[in-house]
């Protein structure tokens, strides 16, 4: 997961080994190829197939389970219990397998980009770029890099973008700051990367809050909360910017050495921000054009995408197309088997909200809301609060964010809109994110930069989450 170009795991290099991998690779590819299928052809028989290879990949990659990953995939096991003893209706049963085969599928998919990415020059230069600005602007350039790098790659681009950053710890001119000055650098360039990254959660098409919001929550789409939360990203950029000012004016008086970016490296950075744009305007274009969801647009559109920029660049760097489409398939194919933890917590978010709804009585909570005399703000700024306490107990926002955005959605509370529900959760999602210990973000910046989770989420990382949720707590008490 670390590694852009997909690093071998411990488990590939036990020769003993090689069959369950490639079972587990084979298991995903067939999940995959139909939650596509399913996007035209509805067939209970493929539903049955796609959940089946679903589970047996699960089955061979629980090694790999986190304690992010375990929490809502037993969560789901009894959940599933529950449901069968109580008679269920079957349909309700294939829309979960349904939903679970195709988050799954989603995820694995986002991949391909991450492959094309490795092959392609223009992503090194644009790290290049962003790594070695001067103080005044690094903060900024990281943090627009880690947004842009990981709206596009995501935890491929924001590995990648760590690793520069740590990379450029090493510099002979790095080496002669002092202790404390190093490890301010340090600090600051892990933060401004990991908040760039969080904001995906606000606005990015491509990014899993927006997605899980959009299945969670019937009638909603994009447009409904989507440019809300692209400005008020700004607004965040801001805070953060200030909060690194603060914690660098005491260095800025030792005249210590300026960096300088490599000559040319900027246009990496103009080509990453190009291929955003031509993603997105191919998602968009299909949604609009075609009888298709949002997305299923994404999941057919991405793979596509990442085929021709992987053509696009293996022309540019090795000669041939082909190249690059056989470097890019092969990456993809190696990094299958290694999935496990992230396919475990979108399995469980598909397939949890379904079930939960049909057993919950939504009447009872309904009711039970109007006695308590909870209105729609509180309800609003309850659902923020309750993604962020949740993460920090260790449930990956998805989960929480499915099953939160479904109950919500069907209690139909009056006043409280699906738009405010979505803006709720995309709020506590992205301060989180880059808080809790538990989450995916800061397992990959803590493994990079040799620190731990604790440090950089809570002690580093805390004042800026708690800042910007008040600042979204604030911002939806204005807007409702």
């Amino acid at each position: 997961m670390l590694s852009l170009r997909g690093a071998a795991s411990p488990d590939d290099l036990a020769g003993g080994r090689a069959l369950p991998k490639t079972l587990r690779r084979i298991a995903m590819v067939t999940v995959m190829a139909t939650a596509v299928l399913l996007v035209f052809v509805d067939m209970r028989a493929l539903t049955l197939l796609g959940a089946a290879a679903l589970v047996l990949f699960l089955l061979l990659a629980w090694r790999q389970f986190r304690t992010g990953t375990w929490v809502p995939i037993l969560l789901s096991v009894a959940v599933l219990v529950l449901a069968l003893r109580q008679g269920v209706a079957a349909e309700v049963l294939w829309r979960a397998a349904d939903r679970m085969v195709f988050l799954s599928a989603l995820i694995a998919m986002l991949g391909t980009l991450r492959s094309a990415a490795a092959i392609a020059p223009e992503v090194l230069q644009a790290g290049a770029y962003v790594t070695n600005q001067p103080a005044s602007r690094r903060y900024l350039a990281m943090t627009f890099g880690g947004h842009l790098f990981g709206v596009l790659i995501n935890f491929g681009g924001l590995a990648l973008l760590l690793d520069l950053a740590k990379r450029a710890m090493t510099t002979e001119a790095a080496a002669h700051l002092p202790a404390d000055a190093r490890e301010a650098r340090l600090r600051r360039m892990t933060l401004a990367v990991i908040r760039g990254f969080s904001m995906i959660s606000l606005w990015s098409p491509f990014g899993f809050a927006t997605n899980a919001i959009l299945i969670a929550v019937p009638g909603v789409s994009y447009m409904d909360f989507g440019p809300v939360g692209f400005a008020m990203s700004f607004v965040f950029v801001a805070i953060g910017w200030s909060l690194d000012r603060l914690d660098g004016r005491r260095f800025r008086r030792l005249g210590l050495p300026r960096p300088s970016p490599p000559p040319g490296s900027w246009r990496g950075a103009v080509a990453l921000v190009a291929h955003v744009l031509a993603l997105g305007a191919s998602v968009f274009a299909a949604h609009e054009l075609t009888p298709l969801s949002f997305q299923q647009a994404l999941i057919c559109a991405v793979p596509v995408y990442a085929l021709l920029w992987a053509a696009s660049a293996g022309r540019r760097t090795m000669g041939q197309a082909s190249a690059g489409v056989g470097a890019a398939t092969r990456a993809t194919w190696a990094r299958l088997s290694d999935l496990g933890a992230e396919v475990g917590v979108f399995a469980a978010a598909g397939f949890l909200p379904v079930l939960l709804l049909a057993l919950l009585p939504t009447e009872d909570l309904r009711a039970s809301i109007v006695a308590l005399g909870l209105g729609p703000l509180s309800l609003t700024l309850g659902l923020s609060l309750l993604t962020v306490v949740m993460a920090l107990c260790g449930v990956n926002p998805i989960v929480s964010a499915s099953v939160f955005g479904s109950i919500a959605a069907q209690l139909e509370v009056p006043g409280l809109s699906n738009t405010a529900i979505a803006l709720a959760i995309t709020g506590g999602w992205t301060a989180v994110i880059g808080l809790s210990p538990f989450i995916t973000t800061l397992v990959i910046a803590a493994t990079i930069m040799g620190r731990s989770t604790s440090r950089i989420g809570l002690v580093w990382n805390g004042p800026y989450c708690l800042a910007i949720f008040l600042t979204w707590a604030l911002f939806l008490t204005a807007l409702m």
